[in-house]
């Protein structure tokens, strides 16, 4: 671990794209400003965690409570145009599949 002292408005760069600036330190509190790309998640740690439970929790559902949640669903109502439609055909064709690895 990489441990530096900085003050309010000095900046730490992380690789070519990520810089992190102190912007305040009131009563002990410490702000800072993270600067990244869009496509590199950024989060407090007790966020992270959540997220990190929330997919666990997730990826235990069971075929048949996610064909149960999705049953009351139209899902051939929308138009062939539509991309969603292939999206929701492709979505029950793999609960379909996984179904029948499990049983």
């Amino acid at each position: 671990m990489l441990v530096l002292s900085r003050k309010v408005g000095e900046i730490i760069t992380v690789g070519n794209s990520i810089t992190i600036t102190v912007v305040g330190n009131e009563r002990g509190i410490i702000r800072l400003g993270i600067d990244a790309p869009r496509d590199i998640p950024v989060h407090r740690k007790e966020v992270y965690d959540k997220i990190i439970e929330m997919n666990r929790q997730a990826a235990q559902t069971k075929v048949s409570a996610l064909k149960q949640a999705i049953s009351g669903l139209d899902l051939l109502s929308t138009s062939a145009d539509t991309p969603l439609h292939t999206d929701r055909l492709e979505l029950i064709n793999q609960a379909n599949l996984d179904k029948k690895r499990i049983q």
